[in-house]
């Protein structure tokens, strides 16, 4: 009797299965935020070269292309595209690369404005034009990258 009693106590608990639970929804992983950039110590004045002097003109325009760069990073980082494109424009995972040569300026404002992808749309009231143009000057002054050839580490 007992006998009985366990082989029907197996039979029914082998037939008993879970209730099946429905997969971990999966969601985009939260940005990461990039350390701030690592300041460089300054170098003692008896080992810095002087300075070859240049033309007053030539500074200015120096002066004024590198004004709106400077605003447009600012606006870069206040405006948190930092937080898929990287630091310097140069894309991440939830980003494409963005400089150093971007693409023409009113194709830029088109897709700023109107995004396709997972980007939100930035309307002029949250980024003005003028904005934009100094955001576009910040990309366009992005460094070139080296040859992966030139990077000892990539290099094959």
């Amino acid at each position: 009797m007992i006998v009985i009693v366990v082989a029907l106590m197996i039979n029914v608990a082998a037939q008993i299965r879970p209730t099946p639970q429905a997969p971990p929804r999966r969601t985009a992983p939260p940005p990461r935020t990039a350390p701030p950039p690592k300041r460089e110590a300054p170098e003692p004045a008896e080992s810095k070269p002087a300075p070859a002097p240049t033309p007053a003109p030539v500074q200015a325009k120096a002066a004024a292309d590198a004004a709106p760069a400077d605003a447009g990073a600012a606006l870069y980082r206040k405006n948190g595209c930092y937080e898929c494109h990287v630091n310097d424009a140069q894309g991440g995972p939830q980003g494409p690369r963005l400089g150093p040569n971007p693409i023409p300026f009113p194709r830029f404002v088109a897709y700023v404005r109107n995004p396709t992808g997972d980007m939100p749309p930035f309307t002029a009231k949250v980024i003005s034009d003028q904005d934009l143009q100094s955001i576009y000057a910040f990309l366009q002054s992005r460094p070139t990258p080296p040859p992966v050839k030139e990077i000892p580490l990539l290099a094959p």
